[in-house]
């Protein structure tokens, strides 16, 4: 017992290392894991059928962009200004969901609600109004 709670022990930093967050300078470094969807985390380059999978394309130009930002970001020596790149980072990145957010749910109403499904009575005029402008013939003003 005593050697499984003291192996237990033993593993208990190198959890706490592996979800670290990155510092540079006193000043928290954005991570890509805050932004993502766990999916798509660890997306990788899509290659093959994959290309075809626009999610998966969209998040990884998305990662591309994160990383190019970080660069950037860690580029800058000053550290007001590095924090300030840091944050409009992150502002960019809380947009982008938002954004991206909003289009999902707007395809989801969609979906669920087609436009020839929103109003039943207003698709049918058209054939209510051909019933009726048919009906009001009489049967010898066809004939003539």
């Amino acid at each position: 017992m005593k050697k499984l709670l003291i192996l237990s022990l033993m593993f208990v930093p190198f959890i706490a290392i592996a979800d670290e967050d990155v510092t540079l300078n006193g000043i928290e470094e954005p991570q890509w894991k805050n932004f993502a969807p766990v999916a798509y985390v660890d997306v990788k380059e899509p290659k093959g059928f994959a290309k075809f999978n626009d999610v998966t394309a969209y998040w990884y130009k998305r990662k591309v962009e994160f990383d190019k930002g970080i660069e950037s970001c860690r580029a800058v020596k000053e550290n007001d200004a590095q924090f300030k790149c840091y944050q409009d980072l992150k502002v960019k990145q809380y947009q982008k969901n938002s954004d991206y957010n909003a289009r999902i749910e707007a395809m989801e109403r969609q979906r669920m609600n087609p436009q020839e499904m929103q109003s039943q009575t207003q698709n049918m005029y058209p054939i209510n109004g051909f019933i009726d402008a048919f009906t009001k013939f009489q049967p010898s003003e066809l004939g003539n």
